[in-house]
């Protein structure tokens, strides 16, 4: 029994120094066992020594975080005129209890524009981003967008807000697209009616070339607040050219609102003289393999040119080719309609072994603007 007794006493009789140790060890374990990538606790435990020699642990502290929220997530701002330009708010809330800070903010579409932002916002406060919708650069009919938040939230670092609306487009145009062409030498002109499409009824204050590419000529109100023609044109050009201007028509309907509607005008100034292909002729792998068997002794390709001016007779004087072996291509030009559509075929009869081989075709005229018109020409080999 005394040797019992004497193992019960000594079991938990330990020094101050040595219960310690324990608690230190105790809270080893303690860190080594607790969940990693928390951000809500600390994770060490500090330890005290009262002056009897018991160890407590210090309460664990809590890692301060900013959390993003939005007052809204959603929103339909309804009907808009197709043209109208309306400005919103969007509230961002801080429900942490650090600063938020907003690094970006970025809208899904060129329609929108951000006019305000916050940068920061601290713990427990709310901030107001304002932006502009211009529903001039929205298709008509239902249509939903959103704007993006980056910010240092370490839960949610991106955060969307979304918004619906309903686009009316007020008109349509015939015809439809509005196209001006014609030789680059002259004036293009079309007559384009703008016709009602809804009961709102509409009249036309204005219009014009977003980009002066050209004018309006003429303006008729041939049915009141439901149709209208307009007359645009365009004058001669120093080049042959494409190009998309918008016409702008300022809008009133019957309620007093106002807007500005763009429809694409098309401009094509023309080159009197056609080619096709305009500016790279190949012979590809598909067009002179054959030439590696015996049943094709020879490959063609064509280009054509055709005079579009009647005020002008076309010649071609001769068709010239530069950078090719001696002999390898043939030329032969053959006038279709007399000044006014010919034909070059170009001809190959030999496969080489030379992976590619590049120069130009070269076609002269009597066209004073521009007497010769040179092609890129190609032809790929590579089998051998």
């Amino acid at each position: 029994m005394a040797m019992k007794r004497y193992w019960l006493d000594t079991r938990y009789r330990f020094s101050s120094g040595a219960r310690i140790g324990i608690w230190s060890l105790l809270a080893m374990v303690m860190g080594l066992l607790a969940p990693t990538g928390s951000s809500a606790f600390v994770t060490s435990v500090a330890t005290t020594t009262s002056d009897t020699g018991c160890v407590s642990a210090a309460p664990s502290e809590r890692l301060e975080t900013p959390v993003i929220a939005l007052v809204e997530s959603e929103a339909d701002y309804g009907e808009l005129l197709q043209g109208e330009v309306i400005e919103r708010e969007i509230q961002i809330r801080n429900d942490g209890d650090a600063d938020l800070n907003i690094w970006r903010v970025s809208p899904s579409c060129g329609c929108t524009n951000i006019i305000e932002k916050p940068s920061l916002i601290r713990p427990g406060e709310t901030a107001i981003l304002r932006m502009e919708i211009d529903s001039k650069k929205i298709k008509p009919g239902s249509t939903r967008k959103g704007v993006t938040f980056e910010s240092d939230d370490p839960v949610q670092p991106r955060l969307r807000f979304i918004f619906t609306m309903n686009i009316i487009n007020l008109f349509r145009t015939e015809p439809k697209p509005i196209r001006l062409i014609g030789l680059m030498s002259d004036s293009k002109s079309q007559r384009v009616r703008l016709i009602a499409v809804t009961d709102l009824g509409f009249d036309v204050l204005g219009a014009r070339s977003r980009n002066g590419h050209f004018e309006i000529t003429d303006f008729i109100n041939i049915e009141e607040d439901r149709m209208y023609e307009v007359e645009v044109t365009a004058g001669p050009s120093l080049s042959p050219h494409s190009i998309k201007d918008p016409l702008d028509l300022m809008i009133q309907v019957k309620d007093g609102r106002q807007v500005v509607v763009g429809r694409y005008v098309e401009i094509e100034h023309l080159d009197p003289i056609q080619v096709s292909p305009p500016r790279v002729l190949q012979f590809g792998n598909k067009d002179t393999d054959p030439l590696l068997g015996d049943g094709v002794p020879v490959v063609t390709k064509q280009v054509h040119i055709q005079n579009i001016d009647p005020d002008f007779t076309l010649e071609v004087k001769e068709v010239l080719l530069e950078g090719f072996p001696e002999g390898l291509l043939e030329t032969e030009l053959q006038e279709v309609v007399p000044g006014r559509i010919f034909r070059v075929s170009i001809s190959l009869d030999e496969y080489r072994k030379e992976v590619l081989l590049r120069g130009k075709l070269i076609i002269v005229t009597n066209d004073p603007r521009e007497p010769k018109r040179e092609l890129q020409l190609a032809v790929k080999f590579g089998r051998l």
